[in-house]
């Protein structure tokens, strides 16, 4: 469920106390032309609305306002206003973080868009969920959990990269292939599109989950 940030309270905090995680920051970077945008507004005398801070395992963690923040820290600015809420997951956290920046601020890329999306999903939210986090259609989100792989990182952590070969042979692409079939039956599974009532089905199903487990995408 959303926060409602508004009828949060507002705390003026130290900026030096406050945790940027990237791990729950859904961008992949801070756009430093847009943090000095800001920096040069705060100087003409401008105000920017409250930053959204999570509170989670006895930190303060920024959930919306990375610029913000960033720009106060450029003008050597030790404090900063801040709507503050506890959390109670990680999973949470990162929705949160997700659903502020991509309803206002600098539009996502492709990339962190994918990238949102996927680990949205691998945190167990179902597409309705999704589409009201990311602000995107259910047909998007929908293409990117079906999208094919074309890498795969086998136990010893190497990468390999997808590589047409002739029909018939083995190889990156025959293990490509076989992880996406993994996938659509686990899916399948998940979605009840499938008997999983038939113990065929079941063991066929739980035999793909254990094979996933055994190799990241």
């Amino acid at each position: 469920m959303a926060k409602d940030w508004d009828k949060a309270p507002i705390k003026l905090e130290k900026i030096a106390d406050l945790l940027f995680d990237w791990n729950i920051y859904p961008r992949k970077e801070v756009d430093n032309r847009v943090v000095r945008s800001y920096a040069k507004a705060l100087k003409s005398g401008s105000e920017f609305p409250a930053i959204n801070v999570g509170l989670f395992s006895g930190q303060k963690i920024v959930v919306d306002g990375f610029h913000r923040a960033h720009s106060r820290i450029l003008l050597k600015i030790e404090y900063i206003n801040c709507h503050v809420l506890p959390f109670q997951s990680e999973a949470e956290l990162f929705a949160e973080a997700v659903r502020c920046n991509s309803s206002h601020g600098k539009t996502f890329t492709d990339v962190e868009i994918r990238a949102s999306i996927r680990r949205l999903q691998r945190y167990k939210f179902d597409v309705k969920d999704i589409v009201s986090i990311v602000h995107m259609p259910a047909s998007i989100i929908t293409r990117e959990s079906t999208k094919p792989i074309t890498t795969i990182t086998l136990p010893s952590g190497k990468k390999l990269s997808c590589v047409k070969v002739k029909p018939g042979t083995h190889g990156v692409h025959g293990l490509i292939c076989l992880k996406n079939a993994l996938l659509i039956v686990c899916n399948w599974a998940e979605k009840q599109k499938i008997p999983t009532d038939e113990p065929v089905i079941t063991k066929l199903v739980a035999r793909a989950r254990e094979a996933l487990r055994k190799a990241q995408v």
